[in-house]
């Protein structure tokens, strides 16, 4: 199907769900169910019903039509969001026009950073970066939510009281949400480290657990022509995308990295927050890296690595191992490369394991994930409206029409299953979720409950096996480790800490540089941590530990 031919599908199913909105759809749900009641009518919602904060329906058409300006970065697969099905549906539902200011994802904080200092805000913003909640709100730029969530959301309020402590933790120290959150049913988590499994197959070995081995295959890796094409020289042991993911194994001796909520976590055997790169454990692994590093098992263009020499050296069948996102990295190559490299498969694996035993993974998810769906912001004039309208997107009618659209025209329903029609998975041109992107923008942050039994979850057989294997098994001993992503800083130590990372970070990327690859000796260790120390180190510790026992208390 070509652009057009697209654009015409698009057309087809606006027309088609705004056709069903009008034949008079059951109203809003107040329940927090994660799947919806057996229907086997379409969840398309109905121009004619509204949910209400009594429970009772309110006609659309009752209401004045008005607009709502929304901020929200716009992903590569997705399309404008007015053109999207979806949105058009809520906005005849709801009687909203919605007027969206969509910059590229990759160019959102620039542009957020420009919105928020200018006195011209919009109504809505979705994807607040999370350090920057109590910053706006202490301005006054953002509003309170605590009363509309406990009074007039039904739903959301449903949702967060059938998850243990989901309600704490979108709350401030102040007593206050400030956002409205994405509930995802199904906690799991991303970037997990992989392997060839054809090469482990040809080398005889078992997935690797320990640094040992890890050690042990980048070894055999390393000394033989795994590839087969008769260069024993040319296979890259590890490889990633970025440094980040060589310097992420240092959870394997209960450390974080500074990429991981800025290196500060919970040691759970003092009950205190440390910051991880000066700890003895991230001395310990650092020997360990510059160790690998220096027999040649970890790449040597990963410091200056970019995304794209790196799946390029993926493609030419050189990485042995790697890290990064399960659907850009495993789904993404285990569905292309075996047309070029025959045998192609890349597994993940539990997280490494250093001399304590401790599987710490690292990217974890979150109840509610750790993003800010949507904040509304101080110029909003008709916050019931908005209320009402993301309420609703809470409900199990609402969920899974923004989660999947309309029945019959983007999916049908197989005995429990939803199942996205072959339009969205087959199209010849694009992928499932460059498909589900023109109709929807479920896939991306947005203030709903997105439900395990949503086959937008496009994941293949290896990413749901990695999930069960390779991460969630281990989320509670993780969350041990991993810090809350709503811990709330004032103005005045949002800024301080701003001071303190920014000096500290520059100085400790450069320095673990010079300790991997050999450049500065690890004698020089304990003047490292000095500096560090010298940079304030202790009071952005102090501050974190504040904001932590404020979010436990």
């Amino acid at each position: 199907m070509n652009y057009l031919g697209k654009k015409a599908l698009c057309a087809a199913l606006a027309a088609s769900m705004a056709t069903a909105m009008f034949a008079g759809c059951s109203g809003g749900s107040s329940s927090s169910s994660s799947a919806p009641a057996a229907s086997g009518s379409s969840a398309a919602p109905a121009a004619s019903s509204q949910p209400a904060a009594d429970g009772e329906s309110a006609s659309s058409g009752e209401k004045e039509r008005i607009t709502l300006s929304i901020l929200k970065g716009k992903a590569s697969t997705e399309v404008p969001y007015e053109e999207m099905m979806v949105i058009q549906g809520m906005s005849e539902k709801f009687n909203i026009d919605f007027q969206w200011d969509q910059p590229l994802s990759d160019n959102f904080t620039e542009r957020f950073n420009l919105i928020m200092v200018s006195n011209d805000l919009p109504d809505i913003v979705m994807d607040m970066p999370m350090n920057d909640i109590m910053k706006y709100a202490s301005a006054g730029s953002i509003i309170p939510l605590t009363d509309y969530v406990n009074n007039q959301m039904p739903n959301l309020k449903a949702a967060l009281d059938a998850r243990a402590n989901a309600q704490k933790n979108i709350t401030y120290p102040d007593g206050n949400i400030y956002y409205f959150p994405m509930i995802d049913e199904r906690v799991s988590g991303n970037m997990p480290y992989g392997v060839r499994t054809d090469w482990l197959e040809k080398l005889g070995l078992e997935s690797p657990v320990t640094i040992d081995d890890w050690m042990n295959y980048w070894k055999q890796v390393k000394e033989q022509d795994v590839n087969g094409n008769g260069d024993p020289n040319d296979e890259v042991p590890f490889s990633a995308a970025s440094i980040d993911s060589v310097r992420n194994f240092c959870s394997a001796w209960g450390v974080v990295d500074i990429a991981v909520n800025n290196g500060f976590y919970n040691n759970p055997d003092d009950g205190k927050v440390h910051f991880g790169p000066i700890d003895e454990g991230y001395r310990q692994f650092v020997e360990w890296i510059a160790d690998m590093y220096a027999k040649g098992y970890i790449d040597p263009e990963i410091v200056t690595m970019t995304n794209d020499i790196y799946q390029s050296k993926v493609a030419q069948d050189l990485v042995g191992s790697l890290r990064g996102p399960l659907g850009g990295n495993f789904g993404s190559f285990n569905s292309t490369m075996p047309e070029k490299i025959p045998g192609f498969h890349v597994m993940g694996t539990v997280p490494p394991v250093g001399p304590d035993g401790k599987y710490i993974h690292t990217s974890i998810d979150q109840m509610p994930r750790g993003i800010a769906g949507a904040a509304i912001t101080s110029k909003c004039e008709n916050v019931d409206r908005a209320i009402e309208w993301i309420d609703w997107m809470y409900s199990a009618e609402g969920a899974l029409y923004v989660g999947i659209g309309e029945e019959g025209v983007t999916y049908t329903k197989q005995g429990d299953k939803y199942v996205l029609t072959d339009d969205i998975m087959k199209d010849p041109e694009r992928s499932p979720k460059q498909m589900v992107g023109t109709f929807t923008p479920a896939q991306s942050t947005f203030p709903f409950l997105f439900s395990q039994w949503n086959p937008l979850n496009l994941d293949d057989a290896t990413i749901l096996q990695i999930k069960d294997e390779c991460i969630i098994p281990f989320l509670d001993e993780s969350n041990k480790y991993i810090l809350p992503g709503t811990l709330a800083f004032d103005a005045s130590e949002t800024e301080e800490l701003n001071l303190i990372r920014t000096d500290v970070e520059t100085y400790m990327k450069e320095t673990f540089l010079q300790f991997m690859t050999g450049a500065k000796p690890l004698s020089d260790w304990d003047s490292y941590v000095d500096t560090i120390k010298g940079m304030n180190i202790d009071r952005a510790i102090e501050i974190y530990q504040k904001a932590y026992d404020a979010w436990k208390a």
